[in-house]
């Protein structure tokens, strides 16, 4: 099915869901309107007062969407007010069905959850133990290691290379007594992709040695990839029933307080998945968002030149001042400080500029998050003398993370 074919009709499902849940809360979301303004449900104004000491940071940190929903997904938000007194089976259903559609797969090869970090958890609970163990990265997203730890479940954590792309070849290698091998691709936190070729590549290769093994390949940050190397691994779930896909609408989607996540895989995998997540975990609100966001593909188009350009700018700054700035396909960038990076963060977050906490083993490496290029100017403006100064190199201040920051 053609891209086109599956915009079309995901945004058939979405009018379907206005002309009845949505259209009979207009009144309810009418008078809403009147009490809490419109820019409440633009880009979040509490955040403005959110302060570190008397610092009103510039987030950084999290790799948000810096412009929140677009306009299809903030309308939906408003009408779903009307139908917060009804549970959500009915707007998760149909988020099920247009997610099905829009990637061309049955129904039960879709589950969503309440933020793809519930999926990560989800599948590690399924398909490790304490003889099937886990094969990840370092550095690279968390959740699954955590979760595997918090289970006794073994841990083998292959270094990325160089450039901060995965040694795809080097986990499979350490796959043979796997029940899970991670694949996070754009990698969080080093912007690296793996292409098409090497990860059909791993899954061949695990299949060898560990035929049973689960792949789950994380595409947090798939639609910022521009790289024609690069492809969604759905198309392997067709062939292979033990690969499993997540999204989130958490990044391109500026949706991360909403909490909408989803995976791909064959039915029988998601059941076993399904054991582990709380059911009817979404609300009318986050379903009905994320169902006209589905069907906004122009707004996803616009997130991703707005982050190209800002990624740009960033990246252009920090090469010219002298560091070392690895590729990345995603909305952040990992920097080489040259100096540990937690004591940098704590300078930054001091004068106003919050950036993502350390990533073991690349303890010399900052992640910076993609703002709005105003917000990019003005953190340039920031870090980069504070870098400049050798003193930095001898700071003496309390390291730490800004208290919003989790697993991100």
């Amino acid at each position: 099915m053609s891209s086109q074919a599956r915009h079309a009709l995901a945004t058939q499902a979405s009018r379907r869901l206005s002309r009845r849940a949505l259209g009979r809360s207009l009144a309810v979301a009418t008078l809403g309107a009147s009490v809490w303004p419109r820019t409440a449900f633009s880009r979040s104004e509490a955040v403005k007062a959110v302060a570190i000491g008397d610092v009103q940071p510039l987030r950084l940190g999290s790799n948000e969407n810096p412009y929140g929903p677009g306009p299809a997904a903030l309308e939906a938000l408003r009408a779903s007010l009307g139908e917060a007194n009804r549970y959500p089976f009915a707007f998760t259903s149909q988020l099920r069905e247009a997610l099905a559609t829009f990637h061309d797969v049955g129904r039960d090869g879709v589950v969503v959850a309440p933020g793809s970090g519930e999926i990560l958890r989800a599948t590690t609970l399924a398909f490790t133990s304490s003889s099937h163990g886990l094969v990840t990265a370092a550095p690279t997203f968390e959740a699954p290691s955590r979760t595997a730890a918090e289970i006794g479940a073994p841990i083998q954590a292959v270094p990325v290379q160089r450039s901060g792309a995965l040694d795809l070849i080097a986990m499979a290698a350490r796959a043979e007594r796997a029940g899970l091998v991670f694949v996070c691709n754009p990698n969080n936190p080093t912007g690296g992709i793996s292409s098409a070729e090497a990860v059909a590549e791993l899954v061949a290769r695990v299949r060898r040695t560990a035929p049973d093994a689960v792949i789950l390949v994380d595409e947090a940050y798939y639609e910022y990839v521009e790289d024609r190397s690069y492809a969604t691994a759905i198309r392997l779930t067709r062939a292979d029933p033990r690969v499993i896909v997540s999204r989130t609408f958490s990044k391109i989607h500026g949706m991360a307080g909403l909490r909408v996540g989803y995976a791909i895989a064959h039915p029988d995998t998601l059941s076993a998945v399904e054991q582990h997540l709380a059911r009817n975990g979404l609300s009318n609100a986050s379903a009905a968002a994320s169902l006209a966001s589905l069907g906004d593909q122009e707004h996803l188009a616009r997130q991703r030149a707005l982050n190209r350009e800002a990624r740009a700018f960033t990246r252009q700054a920090c090469e010219g001042a002298g560091y070392r700035v690895l590729a990345s396909e995603a909305n952040f960038l990992m920097v080489d400080l040259g100096r540990d990076a937690a004591t940098v963060q704590a300078m930054c977050r001091e004068a106003g500029v919050a950036i993502a906490r350390p990533f073991p083993p690349l303890r010399t490496h900052a992640r910076i998050s993609i703002g709005t290029m105003d917000e990019m100017r003005r953190a340039m403006e920031i870090m980069l003398p504070i870098l400049a100064d050798p003193a930095s190199a001898r700071y003496e201040g309390v390291a730490g993370t800004a208290e919003w920051q989790g697993e991100c």
